[in-house]
C-alpha cells in the first residue's frame, strides 16, 4: 500500500471512532414516544432532575418518565444526593430496589434519589421493572452504560453525591442488603440524618 492510500485509511478509522464517541454524547431512545405513555403514566416516576454535576460525563440521557432530556453535566441538584446505577436484568439490582424505595419514602424531602437504568434493550423494560418495584424516583436511560463505565466496572453502584455535584464516595458491592447500612453512608458521606 501506498503513503496517500495510508493516509486516507487513517483518516477514514479516525473519523469513524470519533463518530463513535460523539455519538455516544446524546444516546438513549425516545422515551416521549406515545406507546410509552401508558407505562410511564403506570409508573408515575418523578421528573427528572436538570442535571446531576459536574463530576458525571459530559453526556445527554433521555429521563425514562419522559420529558426533556438531561445534560448531565448542566446544573446540579442544589441537594445531597444519590445516584443509583442499575439495570432491571440485574439481581443484586433487584434486591437493593426494596430498599432504595424505604430510603426515598423516609428521605424525599432530605435526600435526592436518581436512578440510572443501564443496558436496557428498550425502555418498556425499564419502566415495567419500576412499576413491579414501585420506583416513583426519577430515573434516566443510559444504554450504552457510559456513566456505569465512568465511575466502577459494573452495577449495582451507587454515587454520593453533595449538593455541588461532587462525587463524594462511590459505593460498589454487591449492592445494599438492608436500610441501616444505606442509612449509615448517607449519614458518613453526605452528612444526612434519615
Amino acid at each position: 500500500m501506498n503513503r496517500s492510500r495510508w493516509t486516507v485509511l487513517v483518516l477514514v478509522v479516525l473519523a469513524l471512532g470519533m463518530s463513535v464517541v460523539y455519538g455516544l454524547r446524546d444516546k438513549g431512545a425516545d422515551t416521549n414516544a406515545a406507546d410509552l405513555r401508558p407505562l410511564q403514566e403506570a409508573a408515575r416516576l418523578d421528573p427528572c432532575p436538570a442535571g446531576l454535576g459536574p463530576a458525571f460525563p459530559k453526556l445527554t440521557l433521555s429521563c425514562l418518565g419522559g420529558g426533556p432530556k438531561v445534560a448531565l453535566q448542566s446544573a446540579v441538584t442544589g441537594r445531597p444526593t444519590l445516584v443509583n446505577v442499575y439495570g432491571s436484568w440485574c439481581g443484586p439490582c433487584q434486591v437493593e430496589m426494596p430498599i432504595l424505595r424505604e430510603l426515598y419514602d423516609k428521605s424525599k424531602d432530605k435526600l435526592a434519589l436518581v436512578g440510572i437504568d443501564t443496558q436496557e434493550q428498550v425502555p418498556g423494560y425499564g419502566l415495567r421493572f419500576a412499576i413491579s418495584v414501585r420506583q416513583h424516583w426519577p430515573a434516566l436511560l443510559d444504554d450504552e452504560r457510559v456513566v456505569g463505565a465512568h465511575f466502577s466496572p459494573g452495577v449495582p453502584l451507587m454515587l454520593f453525591v453533595d449538593p455541588a455535584g461532587k462525587v463524594v464516595h462511590v459505593e460498589h458491592t454487591s449492592g445494599y442488603k438492608d436500610l441501616s447500612t444505606l442509612e449509615q453512608d448517607v449519614r458518613t458521606y453526605l452528612g444526612v440524618t434519615v
